[in-house]
C-alpha cells in the first residue's frame, strides 16, 4: 500500500484474499465431484469439474482487482460539538477502465452499520463515514476497512487503511445564557446591564419580582417557558471576558468547559468582543469566525497534554 501524505492506493501486498462460507463449500464439493468421476471413470464429470474449478479461479482474479488500484484520499472534516456526529469524508478516486462493484466500508473501532457502494469506471466519488463523539477533545478516524465478494461471494477480498485524518470535538454548550456581566463592566465602564440604554441584546437573566414587564419575554412565557428578562447593554462595542473564575463554583470540569462554549457561542453571536482565561491559555478580546474557532479550540483540547 503506498501512502503520499492523505493518499493511499490499494496494491498487492496489501489485498488479502481467502474463501468465503461459501468458497469452502465449493472445494469441498469439486473435491466429491472428482472422487465419484475418477471412481466411475465418467468424462463427463471430468469435465463438469474442471469447469466449476475454472471459474472459481477466474472469480479469484475479479475479487482481487475489484481492490487493486483503488485511491483513497482524505477530504473535508469540520469540527463539531459533543453528541453530535463527525463526517470524516474520504474521496474514491477508480482511475481504470472498469467499475467497482459492492466495495463494503467499515470503520473498525465501531459497530456502526456497513456502507456498501459501486464506483464507475473513471470516476471520482465522495464517501462519508459518521462518526458518533463520546468524548471532547481530538477524534481520530482510525482504522477501515473495505472488502469485497464480488462476483461470485466465493472469496473475500479486503484490506485495512490507515488515514491521517482528524477532527475537533468541542465542549457540549450547555448553562445558562447570561453572559458574565460583571466582566464587562470592568472593562467598559458602562452602565448597569439592565439598564436599556443600549441597544444591543446581549443575553437573558432570570425574572426578579421589580423588574420592568417590557423587558419581559414575553413569547417565551407565551409557550410555557420559565419568566425571563432580556438584557440590553450595547455589547457590541464593549470586550468581555470569559474567565475560569466565572464558571469555578460548578465543580465540575466539563460543566464548566460547556458553560464557557455555551458563551463563546452566544457572545460571538451578538457580535460581542470577547477574551478567554483558562488556566494555561489566555486568548485577547477580539471577535469573528477565526476567534471563535480558537477560543473553542482550547476549550476542546484543555488538559490535553500532547
Amino acid at each position: 500500500m503506498s501512502k503520499q501524505n492523505s493518499q493511499i492506493t490499494l496494491d498487492r501486498q496489501h489485498i488479502y484474499i481467502i474463501p468465503t462460507k461459501a468458497g469452502f463449500g465449493l472445494v469441498l464439493a469439486l473435491a466429491i465431484m472428482l472422487l465419484g468421476s475418477m471412481n466411475y471413470n465418467n468424462s463427463m464429470g471430468y469435465a463438469l469439474t474442471f469447469l466449476l474449478a475454472s471459474m472459481a479461479l477466474v472469480s479469484i482474479l475479479h475479487t482481487h482487482r475489484n481492490l487493486l488500484g483503488l485511491r483513497i484520499e482524505l477530504g473535508k472534516v469540520a469540527p463539531v460539538f459533543l453528541g453530535e456526529l463527525a463526517q470524516f469524508q474520504l474521496w474514491l478516486d477508480n482511475r481504470g477502465k472498469a467499475a467497482r462493484y459492492n466495495l463494503v466500508w467499515q470503520r473498525q473501532q465501531s459497530k456502526q452499520s456497513e456502507i456498501v457502494m459501486d464506483i464507475a469506471a473513471d470516476k471520482r466519488v465522495s464517501l462519508i463515514i459518521p462518526v458518533r463523539t463520546k468524548q471532547r477533545g481530538r477524534l481520530f478516524l482510525g482504522r477501515v476497512s473495505v472488502y469485497s465478494e464480488f462476483p461470485l461471494g466465493l472469496f473475500h477480498a479486503w484490506s485495512n487503511i490507515v488515514l491521517d485524518a482528524s477532527t475537533l470535538v468541542y465542549p457540549q454548550p450547555l448553562g445558562h445564557r447570561n453572559l458574565p456581566l460583571g466582566q464587562l463592566l470592568e472593562n467598559t465602564g458602562e452602565g448597569s446591564p439592565h439598564d436599556s440604554g443600549g441597544d444591543d441584546f446581549i443575553g437573558y437573566r432570570d425574572y426578579k419580582e421589580g423588574d420592568s414587564p417590557r423587558h419581559i419575554d414575553w413569547k417565551a412565557v407565551a409557550r410555557g417557558q420559565a419568566w425571563m428578562i432580556k438584557q440590553f447593554g450595547g455589547l457590541s462595542s464593549a470586550s468581555v471576558w470569559l474567565t475560569w473564575d466565572d464558571v469555578s463554583m460548578l465543580n465540575n470540569v466539563e460543566a464548566a468547559l460547556s458553560q464557557l462554549c455555551l458563551w463563546i457561542l452566544l457572545a460571538d453571536s451578538q457580535g460581542a468582543e470577547y477574551g478567554l482565561k483558562i488556566p494555561n491559555c489566555t486568548i485577547q478580546p477580539s471577535s469573528g469566525e477565526i476567534h471563535r474557532e480558537l477560543c473553542l479550540k482550547s476549550l476542546a483540547l484543555y488538559g490535553d497534554n500532547n
